[in-house]
């Protein structure tokens, strides 16, 4: 009898640990299942959203190209939240934007005019300071291999304070009162650029390329000039006052009237700069 009992024990025990092993191989699968599951579901959400971004993209860009000046600032708008949804797209509509202000406010031929004629002061079209405005507020680091590039725009009078313009191209661009106090236009290129009476207080100018450009009158006070490059530039009655002209090209710049005191000219090349 003990026998036959310990025999019926052990079964009933095999079939325990077989009755075990089977439920947690049955919670595996599930677990997996639920698993595979969850990522094909996370997939079609992500495709799904990825779709929503293309046709509000697609759409965007469209209403830049209407007449209606309405609809044009909606599509600016428009674009610059799908940046702060989609940061990946942040580098194509930086280019979008930038080649939209440079069909709509390209910069006007150069006329004769006599010396020191002070220009019309204005402002530019509500949509295009709409996107500069959009520009100005962006988050930079998103911008991918993407550099703001305006050249040879008609920005007269436009607002960019703050705006992150590192290595930004705007050579040959009017920029005559604009105001980028505070912007960081470090490794920006500016050759030839109109910068009358441009405000540019604590702007960061460092490694900038200025290279005849014209800042006659322009607001430089406690600007970082440092390494940055004149050559042949006018600073005609520029204010430098706490500028930091450290390490400064100033080969041949004319800097006659200008303001500069308080400004640190440590190791800057003034070679032939006219004072």
């Amino acid at each position: 009898m003990g026998a036959m009992s310990d025999g019926t024990g052990r079964k009933r025990d095999w079939v325990t640990w077989l009755g075990v092993i089977a439920a947690l191989i049955a919670a595996v699968g599930a677990l997996w299942f639920n698993a595979l599951t969850l990522r094909a579901n996370s997939e079609q959400t992500r495709l799904a959203e990825q779709g929503q971004v293309t046709e509000r993209f697609s759409r965007a860009v469209d209403q830049l190209g209407s007449e209606k000046l309405d609809i044009r600032m909606g599509g600016v708008y428009a674009l610059e939240r799908i940046m702060r949804d989609s940061t990946v797209d942040q580098g194509a509509i930086v280019e979008i934007l930038c080649a939209f202000v440079r069909e709509r406010a390209p910069v006007k031929p150069a006329s004769p005019a006599p010396e020191f004629v002070r220009q019309e002061r204005r402002r530019p079209a509500t949509d295009v300071q709409a996107v500069l405005t959009v520009l100005a507020r962006r988050d930079s680091k998103h911008d991918g291999r993407a550099v703001v590039d305006l050249r040879q725009t008609d920005l007269v009078g436009a607002n960019m304070v703050g705006a992150p313009m590192h290595a930004a191209e705007l050579g040959g661009s009017d920029l005559t009162y604009a105001n980028f106090a505070d912007a960081d236009l470090s490794f920006a290129k500016l050759s030839g650029a109109k910068l009358i009476e441009t405000h540019l207080p604590k702007a960061n100018l460092t490694d900038g390329f200025l290279l005849k450009a014209d800042l006659s009158g322009a607001q430089l006070a406690e600007a970082n000039l440092t390494r940055a490059n004149f050559s042949e530039a006018s600073l005609r009655g520029a204010f430098l006052s706490r500028a930091n002209l450290t390490r400064a090209f100033l080969w041949k710049a004319d800097m006659t009237n200008a303001y500069l005191e308080g400004a640190d000219l440590t190791n800057a090349d003034l070679t032939g700069a006219k004072r």
